[in-house]
């Protein structure tokens, strides 16, 4: 489960139908399996000449409440007999372990000694172990890492947020002398809003940059400093949300996300709307997935610009905060849009969408062994 601090008591954050606030009072805790059943299980025709693999769950860390990946990823396996267990991927055996599985799948969480721990054994078990693996190591080089996602998406031309990264402080330093404020700084790794800052005028930009560039910027990880490079963007006047579109391969999901009041943070809010999403901004999702390394998952985070009336692409994640299985709501319904030629058709339901992934990376498997 996701918390954000409010009034230094952490809260949960809850999703569910409509525009939902997080009251002050909410003390709310949900069991890791108490919600599992309220959407079907998914079933696959699994081909009789194609062997079922043995699949690694990578164990939950903390009490992840409702939020947790791995209570699904299980009961979808469970459901189409396909073998699993749990696997220890901290440990120093991680290897020998891995060996005896054919697939192995990991949510990994948006830390940075996560990300690191990932970045390390996700390319020992992908290029040199031979695992399918989810995510594979090129999907995570790009997720959650804000400086490595603009260097791709300035090479694929995406619509994105006027950005300037720079390690070069004597560039950065002429930068926040003519740039037009406020400007928006971000850690390179930051999700539900923590490490992002309106920078209101240079006399704030250059503090921030003298910190950064001495002895470093403190982020959300006590052991982290922000050090040796800055990543600003332009602060877009725009309509008040930002769109989140999450794509698992022919199935469209998301919602719209509102800020706080007296705030210009939509992410890590807790307040959302679940409603028909514009095609316009589910087919530029669909290019910007097109030319990404291949993920069985991936979210596209859009605000609209006033100026213009376009949408810009603000990020990318591979994997999203989902506890509820109401990712999508359409006239009051939930469900699914499914894309084809283009075109998006709208079908009713509720779905775990960790189920959904390991469909997508089954019918990997099943493609593979053909």
């Amino acid at each position: 489960m996701f918390f954000i601090a409010r009034n230094s008591k952490f809260l949960p954050i809850i999703e569910g139908v409509g525009i939902i606030k997080i009251s002050n009072n909410s003390h709310l805790v949900v069991p890791e399996n108490e919600q599992l059943e309220c959407a079907p299980n998914v079933y696959m025709n699994w081909p009789k000449d194609v062997v079922k693999p043995f699949v690694g769950i990578v164990k939950s860390e903390g009490n992840a409440g409702n939020n947790a990946s791995a209570p699904k990823f299980k009961r979808f396996l469970e459901a189409n007999d396909i073998p699993y267990e749990e696997y220890d991927i901290n440990r120093s055996d991680f290897i020998e372990e891995a060996k005896k599985f054919d697939v192995i799948v990991w949510r990994i969480e948006t830390t940075y000694s996560k990300q690191w721990e990932a970045a390390d054994k996700l390319e020992i078990l992908d290029k040199y172990l031979g695992k399918m693996v989810l995510p594979s190591s090129e999907a995570l080089w790009v997720d959650e890492d804000k400086l490595r996602a603009q260097y791709v998406f300035k090479i694929n031309n995406f619509p994105m947020i006027k950005t300037f990264s720079s390690h070069s402080e004597s560039e950065s330093m002429e930068f926040i002398e003519n740039c037009e404020y406020p400007i928006i700084s971000k850690d390179k790794i930051c999700a539900s809003g923590y490490g992002v800052y309106m920078l209101k005028d240079k006399l704030q930009a250059k503090e921030m940059c003298n910190k950064i560039f001495s002895t470093g910027l403190k982020t959300n990880e006590d052991y982290i400093l922000q050090k040796d490079y800055v990543y600003f963007q332009e602060f877009v006047p725009n309509y008040g949300f930002d769109l989140r579109i999450v794509m698992i391969g022919d199935y469209y999901f998301g919602y719209y996300r509102y800020p706080k009041a007296n705030d210009f943070k939509a992410s890590g809010s807790g307040i959302v709307e679940k409603k028909a999403l514009p095609e316009e901004a589910m087919l530029l999702a669909k290019h910007v997935r097109n030319s990404l390394p291949k993920s069985n998952s991936l979210a596209v985070d859009f605000i609209k610009d006033k100026r213009d009336d376009k949408y810009y692409i603000v990020e990318t994640s591979v994997f999203v905060g989902i506890e509820t299985c109401e990712q999508l709501m359409v006239d009051g319904v939930a469900g699914r849009y499914i894309e084809k030629d283009d075109t998006f058709t709208f079908e009713p339901g509720r779905f775990w969408l960790q189920e959904l992934m390991l469909e997508n990376l089954m019918k990997d498997w099943i493609k593979d062994q053909a």
